[in-house]
């Protein structure tokens, strides 16, 4: 994907974190889980992916966002406003968000279907928004001639057919 090619060109980490219309905000957060050794009722809290993301101030790309249900929106809220916090009320903690910390959105259009929504306008605009075209074989052709430039036009032609 686009941001994987951008983190990994300027040398961030990034945590891509798939979101469901199941998705809630422990999810992302985290939750206690019973303590590895420990007795019988023993818990210990185990950080999310997004809080641990943002505790090391990683990139996080949420795919599918419009797929997240609305407490999940307003709950990432304040990391994406002036605040640049998040508040977890298991641990009665607030986490400021490193100057490194990134989150990027990616949503399929309305159109596929599957449950998919339109997001608030107050939410998008946190965001750059950025549309993607889909590939044409034309695309794919040259993508696959600059990464092998010792394949032969036909051999190429032939791989992008097969494929599309």
């Amino acid at each position: 994907s686009l941001i994987l090619a951008l983190a990994k060109a300027s040398g961030h980490k990034l945590v891509r974190i798939n979101l469901s219309e199941q998705t809630d905000m422990m999810d992302l957060l985290g939750t206690d889980l019973p303590a590895e050794g420990g007795e019988a009722g023993d818990f210990k809290w185990s950080d999310g992916a997004f809080l641990a993301a943002l505790k090391e101030g990683s990139w996080v790309l949420l795919d599918e966002l419009n797929l997240a249900p609305q407490p999940v929106l307003e709950g990432l809220n304040a990391c994406l406003d002036h605040r640049a916090e998040l508040f977890v009320p298991e641990l009665n903690t607030t986490f400021k968000c490193p100057p490194s910390f990134r989150v990027f959105g990616a949503q399929n259009p309305l159109q596929e279907g599957g449950g998919r929504k339109g997001l608030p306008k107050s939410f998008l605009n946190r965001f750059t928004r950025v549309h993607v075209e889909a590939m044409v074989p034309a695309d794919l052709a040259f993508i696959a001639s600059a990464l092998h430039p010792l394949l032969p036009p036909p051999v190429v032609r032939r791989m992008v057919a097969f494929n599309t």
